[in-house]
C-alpha cells in the first residue's frame, strides 16, 4: 500500500551496488545475546484474535449495492474446515448486520441455523449451533448488509464530475487493509486465512464491474447486471478488490498477461504511460523473482475520490487518479516520475505481499519495505535520468530522524489490535525497512541476495511467512549469519552512530545508539556492515568493509593521517561522527567528494546538529563546501534542511536574516538554468529548475515571485504557455503570496477542471496561502463537496504547513471533529490532529496533544501521538539551541565576505 501525503518535502522523497566481503570483528566483545530472530511461519502459532480451530476455503459472495441510499446487500457461502468438532465459529464482521446465518448441505439446504452473536468492541461474530459440528468441511451461508463509505474503508464511493459531460457521477470502489474486508463480508479477516474468493456483484446496466480475477459470465436484468467473477487464488481477505462505475479502459499485454488500465469515462488515454510502463515492470519482475505472475489479467484501477495512495490488491490494483494518470500535455515530469515509482511499489507486492504474505502485522515490513525496495530498485533499472536511488535518502532520512527519538519502534513490533495494524503503516516499516534491505543487498551480494528472494518465493508461494523464513533463504543463498545480523536491525528500535578517531596510528570506529531528544537512551548495539573509502587514494571509488559486530574495532589497514570516508555513497543505514581533524579534512576535500557521499556527509551533520553533536556552523561551512555541485539529491537534501530551519524560524526575529542567507545559497545555481529549459537539457536539471524555484519561493525571493506572477497571468490568457513542469511550482510561489483576487482565480480554475491531478495542484496552492484570511476561506473546503474526499485532511494540513497556519488549522480541525471523523478512515483519523500538530515547535503543544487524543480517541492510536509529541519538544529545543548559533555564524560569515 502506498499512502498519500502532498506534502512537497514528502513528494520529493518518494523517490547500491558494492559487493562487501565478510571480515571478522577485531574486538572480543560482542553483541548481547537477547535478541533472537524469531522462528519460522507455523499457522498454529501465528498471532491473532481468530481461533484457529476454523479454517475457511473458499467463498462465495454476492455484493448488490444501493447507490441512492449508499448501502449494500449480501450473501456468502464459506467452505469451513473445522479441526476438530464444536458449537461455535467465530470469524470477522464489522458495521455489518448478519439477517441470517446457517451451516447448509451441498444441495444448499438447511442443515442448521446458527444464532449470532456481534462482540463490535472485538469486530467479531460468533455463530453458535445447537448441535455440534463434526470435525471436517462444512459449508456456511450468511445474508448481511452493510453501508457504502465515504472514508477509504470497505466498500466507498467516489463522486466526481465526468470528463466531456460534466455529469455528476459516482464510482465505487473497496479499500480492505489491514482490516476492512469485514465492512464488506463476514470473513476470517487476518492474514494468515487464506482462501478462495469468488465473487459476484448486481449493478446498474451501465456499470463495468472490476475484481481480482476475469469476469466469467455477465447477464442483464430489468436495468441491473449481474457479473460473476473467476475463482481467485489462495489469498489473504485483505486483497479482495471491487470497483464499478461508468468506466472506461485500455489494455495491453505482457507474458501472456492481460493488462489494462481502467479510468472514468474520458481519461484512459491519460492512462497509457502507466500501462507501457506496467508491461516492462511485469517482465522485470518476472525475470527477478524467477516466478511468473500467476493471474491472467491485472488491472490498474484509477479512482477519482474516496481512497488515497495505492493498494496491491491481487490482481486489480487501485491508485488515487492522481498517481496513476498522466497527460504528457498538462502532467510534469514529476507526476510521470511518482506514476512510475507508486506502480513499481505496488507490482513488487504482486510477488511480496500477495504471493507470499506476512503472517501477521508485525511483520507488515516484509510487505511494505520489501515492495519499497523493489520499486525503487525497478525505477532505477528503467529510468536512471531521475538518480531515485541518490534522492531516496531523503525518505531514509526522515525513517533515520523518526529512529532517533524514544518513541520509535523496530521494524518488527508487535500489533494486538486493529488500530495497532493501522498504525504500522509509518516510516519504520516502509523506508527503515527499504534501507536495511539495500543495506543487507549491498553486503550479500546482488546475485546471491537476489537468488536467495527466488528460493524464499519458491519455497512459500500461496503461503506465509515471518521474517526467519527471509533470512533462512538469504542464508542459504550466501552462506553468511543472515539471521545473526538482521536482528539487532529488525527487532531493536532505533540506530547506530559510528564515531571515527585515531587512536596508537590506527582509525578506530566505535558504536552507541544515536539518540535525539533523549535523557536515558537504552544501551544498543548492532551487526554494521561498516563501509568506509579513503578518499586520498588513487582508488577512492573502492570501498572496503568490515562487520563491525563489537563494541569498536580498528579499520583495518587504516592509519590515523589518511582521510576516510565512512559510509559509503551513503548505502548503510547508520549515522557517522568523524573526530575534529577528520572532519577538518573532509571539509577541506569536499567538493571532490563523490554526490553520494556528499549526500551523506550533508545528511549526517546535520542530524549531528540536531542531536547536539555538532554545531550549525559546522553544518553550514560544508554546504557553503559543496554548493558549486548542483546535483539533484544533493540540492533536495540542502533544501530539506533549509526549509526545517525556515519553519524553526515562523514568527522568530532572525527569519529575514536567515532566509536571505538561504537566498543567497541557492540563487547562483538558479541563475545559471534560468526559467526556461534548454535544448538537449537533461531531465534531472529540469528537476532541479522545480526544486529551485519552489525553494526560493518559499525564502521570498522577489526575482521568484514576480516570474511566477507574470507567467501565472499568461497562463490564465493561454494554459499552453505555461510548461507542464513549471506548472506545479508557479501555482504553489503565487498562491503562498495571493491575495484575494488571486486566490479566486485559482478557486476558479479548481472548479472548473476535470482532472485530478490539475485539481490537487490547484487546491493545494490555494491552501498554502499566507494572508491568514485567505486561510479560513481554505479550510471550509475541505469539509466541502468541491474536492475530492481524499484532499478533505491534506487540505487543512497545507494549510499549517505550507500555509504556516497551524493555529488555524488546529482550531478549526477541533471545532469540527465530528464533520472530520465521518470522511476520514480510522487510519486517517489517527493522525490527523497529530500531523496538524507537528508545524508547532511550541513544547507546550506537545502536551495539548497528548490531552486532546486521550479524551477523544482509543488509546491505539498513541503510536503517532507520541511520535509527534516528541518531535514537538525536541524542535523547541532546537530552536532555542541553534537559532542564536546560526544568527552569529550568518553575521560572521557576511562581514568575512565584506572584509
Amino acid at each position: 500500500m502506498y499512502l498519500l501525503d502532498t506534502n512537497k518535502v514528502a513528494d520529493q522523497s518518494r523517490r547500491m551496488s558494492l559487493r562487501f566481503p565478510l571480515a571478522a570483528a577485531i574486538c572480543a566483545v560482542v553483541l548481547p545475546t537477547t535478541l533472537q530472530a524469531e522462528t519460522p511461519f507455523r499457522f498454529e502459532t501465528t498471532p491473532g484474535k481468530l481461533p484457529k480451530d476454523a479454517v475457511p476455503k473458499s467463498y462465495d459472495i454476492h455484493i448488490t449495492p444501493n447507490i441512492e441510499k449508499l448501502t449494500f446487500t449480501g450473501s456468502e457461502t464459506v467452505d469451513v474446515d473445522l479441526r476438530k468438532a464444536a458449537k461455535t465459529i467465530t470469524l470477522n464482521a464489522n458495521a455489518l448486520t448478519i439477517s441470517s446465518a446457517k451451516v447448509v448441505d451441498g444441495r444448499g439446504k438447511t442443515a442448521q441455523p446458527a444464532r449470532v452473536a456481534m462482540k463490535v468492541a472485538d469486530q467479531t461474530v460468533t455463530l453458535r449451533f445447537g448441535t455440534e459440528l463434526a470435525r471436517g468441511t462444512h459449508r456456511i451461508a450468511l445474508s448481511f448488509a452493510g453501508k457504502i463509505n465515504e472514508a477509504g474503508e470497505g466498500l466507498h464511493f467516489a463522486n466526481y464530475s465526468e470528463k466531456g459531460t460534466g455529469a455528476e457521477k459516482t464510482m465505487l470502489g473497496t479499500q480492505m487493509e489491514p482490516t476492512d474486508a469485514r465492512r464488506l463480508f463476514p470473513c476470517w479477516d487476518e492474514p494468515v486465512f487464506r482462501a478462495k474468493f469468488r465473487l459476484t456483484v448486481t449493478v446498474p446496466a451501465s456499470f463495468m464491474a472490476v475484481s481480482n480475477t476475469p469476469v466469467e459470465s455477465e447477464k442483464v436484468v430489468g436495468g441491473k447486471k449481474e457479473v460473476r467473477f473467476a475463482e481467485t487464488p489462495l489469498m489473504a481477505s485483505y486483497l479482495v478488490v471491487l470497483c464499478a462505475g461508468e468506466l472506461d479502459a485500455i489494455y495491453g499485454e505482457a507474458e501472456g498477461v492481460r493488462i489494462g488500465v481502467i479510468t472514468t469515462k474520458g481519461k484512459a488515454e491519460q492512462g497509457r504511460y502507466a500501462l507501457e510502463s506496467a508491461e516492462k515492470i511485469l517482465k522485470y519482475y518476472n525475470d527477478y523473482f524467477g516466478e511468473k505472475f500467476p493471474l491472467p489479467k491485472l488491472d490498474l484501477i484509477a479512482l477519482p475520490s474516496g481512497f488515497g495512495g495505492a493498494m496491491e490488491n491481487w490482481g486489480g490494483i487501485t491508485f488515487f487518479e492522481s498517481i496513476l494518470l498522466y497527460d504528457p500535455a498538462k502532467s510534469s515530469e514529476q507526476t510521470k516520475e511518482n506514476v512510475f515509482a507508486v506502480l513499481a511499489h505496488e507490482m513488487a507486492h504482486q510477488w511480496f505481499g500477495d504471493l507470499v504474505t506476512m503472517a501477521w502485522w508485525d511483520n507488515l515490513w516484509l510487505n511494505e519495505g520489501f515492495a519499497s525496495w523493489m520499486g525503487t530498485k525497478c525505477t532505477d533499472h528503467f529510468n536512471p535520468q531521475w538518480h531515485i536511488w541518490l534522492r531516496a535518502n531523503a525518505a531514509k532520512q526522515r525513517a533515520m530522524t523518526t529512529d532517533a527519538l524514544s518513541a520509535t519502534h523496530p521494524i518488527q513490533q508487535p500489533v494486538r489490535t486493529e488500530s495497532e495494524a493501522n498504525s504500522a503503516f509509518d516510516e519504520i516499516t516502509y523506508q527503515k525497512g527499504q534501507s536495511f534491505l539495500r543495506m543487507l543487498e549491498s553486503y550479500l551480494g546482488e546475485e546471491d541476495f537476489r537468488r536467495g528472494i527466488g528460493n524464499y518465493i519458491q519455497a512459500h508461494k500461496y503461503s506465509n511467512t515471518t521474517t526467519a523464513d527471509l533470512w533462512n533463504a538469504l542464508g542459504e543463498s550466501s552462506k553468511k549469519p543472515v539471521s545473526a545480523i538482521a536482528a539487532s536491525w529488525t527487532e531493536q528500535p532505533g540506530l547506530p552512530l559510528v564515531t571515527v578517531k585515531s587512536a596508537d596510528g590506527r582509525m578506530l570506529a566505535q558504536q552507541e545508539l544515536f539518540a535525539v531528544h533523549q535523557e536515558n537512551p537504552k544501551p544498543s548495539e548492532w551487526r554494521i556492515p561498516l563501509s568506509y573509502r579513503d578518499i586520498a587514494s588513487a582508488n577512492a571509488t573502492n570501498a572496503s568493509v568490515f562487520l563491525l559486530d563489537a563494541k569498536s574495532a580498528a579499520l583495518p589497514e587504516v592509519r590515523s593521517d589518511q582521510s576516510v570516508k565512512l559510509n559509503a555513497d551513503g548505502i548503510g543505514y547508520y549515522r557517522v561522527q568523524y573526530e575534529p581533524a577528520l572532519f577538518a579534512r573532509l571539509l577541506a576535500a569536499a567538493a571532490q567528494l563523490s554526490e553520494a557521499d556528499k549526500v551523506n556527509l550533508i545528511s549526517d551533520t546535520w542530524a549531528l546538529v540536531r542531536a547536539d553533536r555538532s554545531t550549525i556552523g559546522d553544518y553550514f561551512a560544508l554546504v557553503n563546501a559543496v554548493r558549486a555541485d548542483h546535483g539533484l539529491a544533493l540540492a533536495e537534501q540542502i533544501n530539506t534542511t533549509i526549509s526545517y530551519i525556515d519553519a524553526l524560524c515562523r514568527k522568530a526575529p532572525e527569519r529575514p536574516e536567515f532566509q536571505s542567507y538561504a537566498r543567497s545559497l541557492l540563487a547562483p545555481a538558479f541563475a545559471q538554468l534560468g526559467w526556461v529549459a534548454k535544448k538537449d537539457e537533461d531531465v534531472a536539471t529540469g528537476l532541479l529548475r522545480v526544486e529551485l524555484i519552489s525553494k526560493l519561493g518559499d525564502l521570498c525571493d522577489e526575482k521568484i515571485v514576480d516570474g511566477a506572477r507574470e507567467r501565472f497571468a499568461k497562463f490564465i490568457a493561454d494554459p499552453k504557455s505555461l510548461a507542464p513542469d513549471l506548472r506545479p511550482p508557479v501555482l504553489d510561489v503565487v498562491g503562498r503570496y495571493a491575495d484575494l483576487k488571486t486566490w479566486e482565480t485559482l478557486h476558479q480554475l479548481g472548479q472548473q477542471t476535470k482532472s485530478i491531478e490539475e485539481k490537487v495542484n490547484i487546491y493545494r496552492a490555494m491552501a498554502g496561502a499566507l494572508a491568514p484570511e485567505l486561510a479560513n476561506k481554505t479550510l471550509p473546503l475541505a469539509l466541502s463537496n468541491e474536492v475530492p474526499s481524499t484532499l478533505t485532511r491534506e487540505l487543512v494540513l497545507t494549510v499549517a504547513r505550507e500555509g504556516e497556519q497551524p493555529e488555524l488549522a488546529w482550531e478549526f480541525s477541533k471545532t469540527h471533529r465530528k464533520e472530520f471523523d465521518a470522511k476520514l478512515s480510522e487510519m486517517g483519523r489517527a493522525r490527523f490532529a497529530p500531523s496538524i500538530m507537528k508545524n508547532f515547535n511550541d513544547a507546550a503543544r506537545a502536551a495539548e496533544l497528548e490531552a486532546y487524543m486521550r479524551e477523544n480517541y482509543p488509546a491505539e492510536a498513541t503510536s503517532e501521538v507520541n511520535k509527534a509529541a516528541e518531535e514537538i519538544r525536541a524542535k523547541a529545543d532546537l530552536k532555542d539551541r541553534i537559532l542564536p548559533q546560526m544568527t552569529q555564524w550568518i553575521r560572521e560569515q557576511t562581514l568575512v565576505r565584506h572584509d
